[in-house]
């Protein structure tokens, strides 16, 4: 969509105010029955998931219209990692103090401990009770600063019309789409950053079942505050590493320190919260990396498309790469949650069976190995070397310089005919 206001703007401007009420009334219980209230949800979910789209794919996008430069990129890259993790951090702080804000003697009681007190299951749903109350606040409050950050994004930034200089322009959808599949590069990139991203996931969705029934650590959202946090601030000290060494040698490097981290998670003792707290920041670390090197790649994958065809088709690459992302980790998930429940995980339940200690040991380590050795190989075999970035950079450089020469001699041109 091109316009006045750039190509990637306005499809972020018209999706940000369906983004924020999918949001907050995902969390509104309705008092229907519950056939009718999971179609609420599911109906809800999907236009979610949908507005969710429609915002991500552009927001990625614009990085590549904020600069030519490869290195302006990767700080914009790192910029907005720094941003959304900071956020998924604020997010969780926010929640869990306008759940502490409850007062338990309000009728909310813990499953878990035996007390004599009842709960009224006929209540109607004309009063909603305060954790409900909690909830819908606090993500009202996080739905106002998504409102906010998506104001800055679209008036602090500025899409630059001289990043196509240097290509043909971009092709039809299908016609992109069917290059950029057959592009080596593209292909080789995903199985090995996808399986980080991958390896990201894993982490983030067992670690707290991990502190809970294998080392049965009762404090465990501290851990986990501890695991996301270390996980952004860690972002820099990766990007500037990258920029000291190359990105290929920064995935080994971070792969490299990653494993025995994990590897050490399948043997530490049960109930050292010192111990465990240590990892968590030790995840963060490893986390970090991962999480930023992958996106770091996209825009020289672009680059080196642009110089191989001559076409920019920036949209499908982010596209494609976010799709990926999305499904294997839709796919990681489920096959965590079918694991659980084959070892008798029962979610709710006060007291979990032995074999679930075990299962989280090994998602939460010799499972991620394996996904960062088979990431490893790709990332060898990826044919973007530094010095090939470097060269890519150049030619397109001489090819805008070439571009903005061509027009000045024409302009000269029409004004001596004049």
């Amino acid at each position: 969509m091109d316009s006045r206001f750039g190509k990637m703007k306005p499809w972020i401007a018209g999706s940000l105010p369906f983004l924020m009420i999918c949001f907050f009334f995902n969390w509104i219980v309705p008092g229907v029955s519950e056939a009718l209230r999971f179609g609420y949800y599911l109906l809800l979910y999907c236009l979610y998931l949908i507005a969710l789209t429609f915002y991500n794919i552009p927001h990625m996008s614009l990085t590549m219209y904020l600069s030519p430069e490869q290195d302006d990129r990767d700080s914009a890259t790192l910029y907005r990692l720094f941003c959304a993790l900071s956020g998924s951090v604020l997010g969780n702080i926010i929640v869990s103090e306008f759940l502490a804000s409850v007062d338990p003697g309000d009728g909310i009681t813990d499953p878990c401990v035996d007390t004599n007190e009842t709960v009224n299951t006929n209540s109607t749903r004309l009063a909603r009770n305060p954790l409900e109350m909690a909830f819908i606040a606090a993500n009202g409050t996080i739905a106002g600063f998504m409102l906010i950050s998506g104001i800055l994004l679209l008036i602090g930034t500025k899409e630059r019309t001289d990043v196509h200089i240097g290509s043909n322009g971009s092709d039809k959808f299908w016609k992109g789409l069917k290059s950029v599949m057959s592009y080596r590069p593209f292909y080789i990139a995903i199985p090995a950053f996808i399986t980080q991203l991958l390896t990201i996931q894993m982490m983030f969705s067992n670690t707290s079942l991990y502190l809970v029934y294998s080392l049965h650590i009762d404090f465990f959202y501290y851990g986990i505050i501890i695991f996301q946090a270390s996980n952004v601030i860690h972002l820099p000290l990766w990007q500037m590493i990258l920029s000291k060494i190359g990105k290929k040698k920064t995935v080994v490097l971070g792969i490299v320190v990653f494993i025995p981290v994990l590897a050490s998670l399948f043997f530490l003792p049960e109930g050292n919260i010192i111990t465990a707290f240590i990892f968590c920041y030790l995840i963060g670390l490893g986390t970090s990396c991962a999480q930023l090197l992958p996106w770091s790649f996209v825009p020289d994958v672009i680059d080196d498309y642009v110089v191989q065809t001559g076409k920019r088709n920036d949209a499908v690459f982010y596209s494609l790469f976010q799709s990926f992302n999305k499904t294997f980790n839709g796919i990681g998930l489920g096959l965590s949650t079918l694991v659980l429940g084959f070892t008798g995980y029962d979610t709710g339940a006060c007291q979990q069976p032995d074999s679930v200690a075990m299962t989280m040991r090994v998602l939460v380590s010799v499972v991620p190995i394996c996904l960062l050795l088979i990431s490893l190989v790709f990332v060898w075999i990826f044919p973007i070397t530094e010095s090939r970035r470097i060269e890519n950079s150049a030619i397109l450089a001489k090819r805008r310089l070439l571009h903005n020469s061509s027009n000045g001699a024409l302009n000269l041109k029409t004004e001596a005919k004049d």
